[in-house]
């Protein structure tokens, strides 16, 4: 396939700040430039309200020149589950029923106005699905109306991060974290299945929290094995050390430091 004419946009919407980094065209893109924009949080009815709303001033900046653009959602603005595997299931449309189904039993009526996307897999094996407000999803689509950055896609984080983490863990059973300020996402992978997507409230001590958050989880799974190798993807320039005998890998990032911030856009 061949390269793209345009720049290429990558921005990270979050509860308080929003991210970008721009890359040149090309079979190799440069960096260009990279920054931030920081605001008060939207509410917890709509959480994503304030960063789509800084939006808008973000684009202007990149008016100038013709960008193709991805959005990266923060994990504060994506619900995850894990469905179970169903062999009376064989269409697209009936996981999807299905995944309603779970997400409305979990969350009430409200999940009727959410945007459900499942991940593929075989019958016999479990999914993983993602829910997004569909109000985000509509205000994010309007504020590239009319202009010179054109949107190709939305993604949520978790996957960026875990597909960006995976080559670094070498087992086929591990824990996945993912970390952002305030959350922490705690994924079990076994025999190279998910098997439990969870999320979590966090300080910034949450180094120090991570093992224990482990090993409840762990209990609540009731593992005959539990599972002690943890694979982290942290936006936090902190690190947990070895603790309650798991053994934490984070995989090799460019980024160090205060830098590391802007690991959801840059690669």
């Amino acid at each position: 396939m061949s390269p793209s004419l345009n720049d290429s946009l990558r921005i990270g919407l979050c509860p308080d700040r929003l991210i970008f980094a721009r890359y040149g065209r090309g079979l190799r893109p440069r960096l260009i430039a990279k920054g931030a924009l920081s605001f008060d949080a939207g509410t917890a009815e709509e959480p994503w309200r304030a960063a789509v709303a800084a939006l808008p001033k973000a684009l202007e900046a990149h008016a100038q020149r013709a960008a193709d653009a991805t959005i990266v959602l923060s994990n504060h603005f994506v619900r995850y589950a894990l469905l179970g595997a169903n062999d009376r299931l064989s269409s697209r449309e009936e996981w999807l029923e299905y995944a309603s189904h779970h997400f409305e039993k979990t969350y009430g009526a409200r999940a009727r106005d959410w945007d459900i996307q499942i991940a593929e897999s075989g019958a016999a094996h479990p999914r993983l699905a993602s829910a997004i407000d569909k109000a985000l999803l509509a205000a994010t689509a309007a504020a590239f109306e009319n202009g010179r950055v054109r949107l190709l896609s939305i993604q949520p984080y978790l996957m960026i991060a875990f597909n960006r983490a995976l080559p670094s863990m070498g087992h086929s059973s591990f824990w996945f974290v993912a970390e952002e300020p305030g959350r922490l996402l705690l994924g079990l992978v076994r025999d190279g299945l998910w098997r439990s997507v969870r999320a979590r409230q966090t300080s910034a001590c949450w180094c120090e929290e991570l093992p224990r958050m482990l090993e409840r989880e762990g209990a609540l799974l009731a593992s005959a094995e539990p599972c002690r190798d943890v694979l982290v993807s942290a936006l936090d320039p902190d690190e947990p050390a070895a603790s309650n005998g798991f053994k934490f890998t984070a995989p090799p990032s460019p980024l160090a430091g205060d830098e590391r911030a802007y690991a959801m856009v840059c690669s």
